[in-house]
């Protein structure tokens, strides 16, 4: 009786034990799972940079949509250039939330947008450094005039029509000699003529590309430096052929062949009556020669000699009758 009472605390102690591993072994399982995911989403974060090209988009999407000429140097740049592209890409952020420009106060005598100079220099900030100083005044560019309204510190911006010309489409960001480079294809945008604000959007695809080059500043910041065209080209697609060309080279070929097949008829029938007529002519001389043959027979005894020598030609006879009858 006490060994079967010790067999059983065995028992006992040897399924707790396998409990406890199965438990063991469980949450190991789980850890390493854990683990594995996490490191998978860290390395498909760092081999994603999506969301970093979409923040460099929006950061852009003012300059892109003016298409400044290349620079090497912000400063040797015209601050209207960069005020312009602070102004319209204030406006792109306002409208890609869903907002809408009748949020601002308008002017009362030209109904324009009026813009706070402190937004437009944060855009400035954000893009070209806190240490890029903007006169503040008017300014004018080939599309419009920026008033500037000294009481109320802010831009007349006009919203009847867009000086958008394209939208940023971030293709890569590099590293190299200590420079950021941000390269952004170009794609061409219309404006919204219905509703008089700039109608950002993309249709088709990028036409040329070029490279903003970034230099770390204040709080080791990447900011705007440098404009430059880009290594990266677009490709060249072959142009297709005029469809009402090769619609003309088809109907043409249709008409020619259809000319040859009516001379081929033609001919075919020409030739096939050509061959039936002589065996028509034929079969008639065959039917009426026998009869001349027969009469020329019969008449030649008696007559062969005395037409040849004395008979008149029937025109003669007629005539000298005529003459007769006058006379």
């Amino acid at each position: 009786m006490a060994n079967y009472r010790e067999e059983q605390i065995r028992d006992s102690r040897r399924l707790a034990r396998q409990l406890v591993g199965a438990v063991a072994l469980l949450l190991a399982l789980i850890g390493l799972f854990t683990v594995l995911g996490w490191a998978v989403s860290g390395l498909r974060s760092a081999l994603d940079d999506s969301g970093r090209r979409a923040s460099y988009a929006d950061r852009l999407y003012g300059m892109v949509m003016l298409d400044p000429l290349p620079f090497d140097d912000v400063n040797a740049v015209d601050q209207g250039v960069f005020k312009q592209a602070a102004i319209w890409g204030t406006v792109y952020e306002i409208q890609k939330d869903g907002g809408s420009l009748d949020q601002y106060e308008r002017d009362p005598d030209t109904g324009s947008a009026m813009i706070p100079k402190l937004e437009i220099d944060t855009y400035i900030a954000n893009l070209l450094g806190p240490g890029y100083s903007v006169t503040d005044g008017s300014f004018s560019t080939n599309e419009f005039v920026y008033q500037y309204n000294e009481e109320k510190q802010c831009y007349l911006v006009p919203v009847t029509s867009s000086v958008a010309q394209y939208t940023p489409q971030v293709e890569k960001i590099t590293t190299s000699g200590g420079k950021l480079y941000v390269t952004v294809g170009y794609i061409p945008t219309a404006s919204n003529s219905v509703s008089g604000e700039i109608a950002l959007t993309a249709p088709t695809d990028p036409v040329k590309y070029m490279d903003y080059v970034f230099t770390r500043g204040e709080n080791r910041e990447w900011y705007l430096s440098a404009l430059q065209e880009s290594e990266m080209k677009v490709e060249a697609t072959p142009t297709p052929a005029p469809t009402a060309a090769v619609a003309q080279d088809t109907q043409s070929m249709v008409e020619s062949q259809l000319s040859s097949a009516v001379e081929g008829t033609v001919d075919a029938t020409v030739s096939s009556e050509a061959a039936s007529q002589p065996e028509e002519t034929a079969d008639a001389g065959a039917e009426t020669e026998p009869a001349e043959s027969t009469e020329s027979t019969e008449e030649e005894p008696a007559s062969d000699e005395s037409n040849t020598d004395t008979d008149t030609p029937p025109e003669e006879e007629t005539t000298s009758e005529s003459e007769d009858a006058v006379g």
